[in-house]
């Protein structure tokens, strides 16, 4: 297929397919989110909850050990019932205590019970012997219904406020509250009820119910709370139209996106290649300097590429695709020949030399050892005039590179370790001897007076440098106080950065290093 077919290939990828994917993910990440939020609310709802039902089972337990401890085998006299009243005003949530004998309530906090009511079996008995009964009406007597929990010789009837307004709050709450025996998995009482699905109910689908459940200190009942989660069908229909509209926008902006972005990438592929074949590129040369003295020493080649459609390039932009496409050591290769041509006699009259990025892949390939070297002996250069800057990747290691880096060395030329500091595997290559100098990344520079945590890396290598008998360059240099420190620190450094010198063309490079 050919690359004009594959192309329009993708663009009606691009614009069928790829949107319909965007909207299914959109919908797939809203209803995700929809629900965890959904799921939050219930969460901090339920927890009020069932902080509240813990605080009302703590009471009841309190109360039951303590009256069955006081109240056990008494008569019903006054100063029962006295005491009685006394100890109801201690109980938020309980109406009424009563006491029984043999199976009948005597007593409770309002008298004597005449004739003594007859404690029907409780419809729930917990492990630990707790009776629980719902909606008695027999033992207050005039039909009164109430909660009732009995153990021992104790009857507590519980507020019907209490449960009026644990009622209300799960009801507002669109919840579902439910006593659940742990054992038997038995709902023994229910308040509120789940709101419908619409969707659901309709297709007559199980409804996604969330639950979050809280058992005693013996395990015996279990409180539950329940909520329906809605998915985005739940939604009104105008918040339906805004979804599906949102994220068919967002499935269309996310193509024209990547169209553009496709585009501009074969764009920028095919034209990198027209430049390199056409060698449609221009060097600069950065100084480099005795930071001490500022006397230039040498220049860094640095590529740039104005392109007639694209506009100037940065290098940190065709670089990268240079080295996806396999094209950047033809770039390595273009770099060397044109800044020989263009500075050696700058360089021969003023014994300077210059240095040229190349990647390990470069000093592996025994054919550009070959061409630099006839390219030096052409122009007459000696090669200590030339520097290597090798410019790490995450693939690469010193055993890669050790081979080719002694194979240069031993033909005269120089080796730097270029962007120390912030590589993969550098700081591995100081136990080689098959390098001449390091340069320190710019930023590690910028670390310089500052609490960041480069600054304390660069005092760390601070230390390290100085034993190590190699030229140290510090690139990115543009504050005196920069100047000040490294020369404190480093006095035999050198510098490159806008402090001393922003890049030159050729013909600048030169006139500079004259006036000097």
């Amino acid at each position: 297929m050919s690359e004009a077919r594959k192309w329009r290939a993708k663009k009606r990828f691009l614009f069928s397919v790829f949107p319909l994917c965007v909207f299914v993910v959109f919908l797939c990440v809203f209803s995700w989110g929809y629900r965890a939020v959904q799921q939050r609310v219930i969460d901090d709802s339920a927890a009020i909850i069932l902080n509240r039902v813990s605080e009302v089972a703590a009471e009841f337990r309190s109360a039951l050990d303590h009256l069955n401890d006081k109240y056990s085998g008494v008569s019903c006299t006054q100063d029962v019932v006295r005491q009685l009243k006394n100890d109801l005003w201690k109980y938020e949530f309980i109406r009424e205590i009563g006491i029984t004998h043999h199976g009948l309530m005597t007593c409770t906090s309002s008298g004597a019970v005449l004739p003594p009511a007859h404690v029907p079996v409780p419809q729930v008995v917990t492990q630990i012997g707790t009776g629980l009964m719902f909606n008695n009406s027999t033992l207050l007597g005039k039909g009164i219904a109430t909660d009732v929990i009995t153990r021992g010789d104790i009857v507590l009837f519980i507020s019907p406020m209490m449960m009026e307004t644990m009622d209300r709050n799960v009801r507002e709450h669109g919840l579902m509250l439910s006593l659940v025996q742990q054992d038997t998995g038995k709902v023994i009482r229910q308040s509120g009820t789940l709101p419908a699905g619409r969707l659901h109910d309709r297709l007559g689908l199980k409804r996604n119910v969330y639950g979050i459940e809280r058992c005693g200190p013996q395990g015996s009942i279990c409180v539950r709370i329940s909520a329906v989660l809605n998915d985005a069908t739940d939604l009104p229909a105008w918040g339906l139209v805004a979804l599906v509209c949102t994220g068919l926008g967002a499935g269309l902006a996310a193509s024209y996106l990547l169209f553009f972005y496709r585009r501009r990438r074969v764009s920028m592929d095919v034209r990198l290649k027209r430049a390199i074949r056409n060698e449609s590129f221009s060097l600069v040369y950065q100084p480099i300097v005795r930071t001490v003295t500022g006397e230039i020493v040498g220049f860094e080649a640095l590529i740039r590429w104005r392109d007639s459609l694209l506009g100037d390039v940065s290098p940190d932009t065709f670089i990268p695709l240079a080295e996806q496409t396999g094209q950047v050591q033809a770039i390595t290769r273009l770099v060397t020949k044109m800044a020989l041509r263009e500075i050696s006699d700058t360089l021969k009259k003023h014994n300077l030399f210059v240095s040229i990025n190349v990647i390990p892949d470069d000093i592996r390939d025994v054919t550009f050892i070959d061409y630099l070297s006839e390219s030096v002996n052409i122009v007459g250069l000696s090669p200590q005039q030339v520097v290597l800057e090798i410019t790490e990747r995450a693939n690469a290691s010193t055993e890669d590179v050790d081979s080719g880096m002694r194979v240069l060395r031993n033909r005269g030329f120089s080796i730097a370790i270029d962007d120390f500091g912030t590589g993969y595997s550098n700081i591995s290559w100081l136990t080689s001897n098959n390098y001449d100098k390091i340069k320190i990344d710019k930023f590690i520079t910028n670390a310089i007076g500052t609490d960041s945590i480069n600054n304390k890396t660069l005092m760390n290598l601070i230390v390290l440098l100085r034993e190590i008998e190699k030229d140290i360059v510090f690139e990115g240099v543009e504050h005196r106080y920069q100047v000040h420190f490294i020369s404190r620190e480093i006095p035999k450094s050198f510098s490159q950065g806008w402090y001393f010198y922003r890049p030159l063309d050729k013909t600048m490079a030169a006139t500079v290093v004259a006036s000097h």
